[in-house]
């Protein structure tokens, strides 16, 4: 670029341009240039597919070492998501229709939060099989929040006193839906969509003002729907009334990883072999913490589906499948800290060869 673009001044200069005008030129011709060469830069890199097919081998190549390290642990994992599935659908196939209004209401609502669940406990498993233990963090956060909730709801079944919150729960989308859509309606030229049909945001309201005034004005508020259940209707006291605010600082740590702030920038530092790199692509460390907090939560919120007193009685076999889901999730635990222990020996290893050469 540097050589085209002298050429191109010197041959200004030969035809009677001024040469103390040369920064007058310059400035006109490097738009010029860089409007016309762009084109030609992005279709070059476009057709380089000898690149393209290395990446992926090393990408490929990468998977299946993590995978040699990793993958008992990762089938642990997978084994016991699976078993949390088939676990959420029997108990989300009980018999509604001899439920209560009340009973159907934290059925609903426990199974929509154990679906959220399993579908992001999926997603971090995908996440970690391919190096990626850091954005498996920022997914734990949502699956904490989900386990919390799930908590509360299954906890308030038998309570005479705050048994319709799950009712409040899934009415309070409609504030959800509504905040959405007001802003959809405010900037809707500027995405270049067109703004919501009248009779559309006419029934948003409609919904709204009917649980508004139904539950009071603090029901608006992030948290409203818990406001009669925790008159400190925020996350963290819900946490509080969970028992899980001891999982705060790991929630915290996650939280770094969603919001994009100056804490979260840290994350990007790691130790490798006795220097600090910029990690910008996937490693082999750090999948304990993401897949324990994950586990863990999911588990939290398949039990409170599975267990909640909804019905007379007591599976049994819901019983039975909870305490082997708690072993296999206990050999997944110790197969996790196996694999870190195998790459921190052979860390050490190699850290020993490179100080004796």
């Amino acid at each position: 670029m540097t050589d085209q673009l002298a050429d191109a001044v010197l041959e200004q200069i030969r035809k009677g341009f001024d040469p103390e005008r040369i920064d007058e030129l310059i400035a006109k011709a490097v738009p010029e240039f860089i409007d016309e060469m762009a084109p030609l830069l992005a279709g070059h890199i476009k057709k380089d597919k000898k690149t393209l097919r290395a990446n992926k081998r090393a990408e490929r190549g990468f998977d299946r070492r993590l995978d040699k390290q990793w993958g008992k642990a990762l089938d642990l994992y997978q084994i016991t998501l699976f078993m949390c599935i088939e676990l959420g659908e029997s108990a989300a196939g009980r018999d509604s229709e001899s439920l209560t209004p009340t009973e159907q209401n934290i059925l609903e609502a426990l199974t929509g939060l154990h679906v959220t669940a399993c579908r992001v406990a999926g997603e971090i498993l995908t996440l970690l099989s391919h190096g990626h233990p850091r954005g498996a963090l920022a997914r734990c956060r949502t699956l904490h929040e989900t386990a919390v909730i799930a908590g509360l709801i299954a906890e308030s079944a038998t309570d005479a006193v705050h048994c319709d919150l799950a009712e409040r729960f899934l009415d309070h989308e409609i504030v959800g839906r509504r905040r959405d859509a007001l802003q959809f309606q405010k900037d809707h030229i500027a995405l270049g969509e067109e703004p919501l049909e009248p009779e559309v945001l006419d029934e948003i309201e409609r919904r709204y003002d009917e649980v508004i005034a139904k539950y009071g004005a603090d029901f608006k508020r992030d948290y409203g729907w818990a406001k009669k259940f925790s008159p400190n209707d925020n996350f963290r006291e819900l946490e509080e009334k969970a028992s899980l605010s001891h999982v705060r600082p790991y929630y915290q740590w996650a939280s770094s990883e969603v919001h994009c702030g100056a804490r979260g920038l840290s994350h990007n530092f790691i130790e490798y072999r006795g220097i600090t790199v910029r990690d910008v692509g996937k490693t082999n460390i750090g999948l304990i913490d993401p897949a324990s907090m994950a586990l863990s939560s999911l588990l939290q919120t398949t039990f409170a589906l599975a267990a909640v007193k909804v019905s007379d009685g007591v599976d049994m076999d819901a019983i039975l499948h909870m305490r082997a889901i708690q072993e296999i999730m206990s050999a997944c635990g110790d197969a996790l800290f196996e694999a870190q222990e195998r790459i921190d020996r052979a860390e050490q290893d190699i850290l020993k060869g490179m100080q004796k050469n």
